[in-house]
């Protein structure tokens, strides 16, 4: 049976493979960059780190809009309402 939210759920869920096929990603970077024996070899692996960290945020900020979507249509949130992620400078003052 389909519920409001079963579509929700399966893409939230597709979402939290990304985000560990990331991380993975990310701890086999480590895992060379610990182990590499020229510069190449280690600047490879630390940019391939800082993409699966980007991948991360990006399954992180959609699992975060679907979450949010799900609360609208189950009646959790008023339907105005949206979640999202903000990234914040600490070097600021905030107000």
């Amino acid at each position: 049976m389909k519920t409001i939210s079963s579509e929700y759920i399966k893409e939230i869920k597709a979402q939290i493979r990304v985000i560990n096929e990331a991380l993975k990603r990310i701890q086999e970077a480590e895992k060379v960059q610990d182990s590499a024996v020229n510069n190449r070899e280690y600047n490879k692996a630390k940019d391939e780190a800082i993409d699966a960290s980007s991948d991360v945020m990006i399954a992180l900020e959609e699992a975060v809009r679907l979450a949010s979507a799900m609360g609208c249509e189950t009646g959790l949130y008023e339907i105005h309402k949206y979640h999202k992620i903000v990234e914040l400078d600490f070097r600021e003052p905030h107000k």
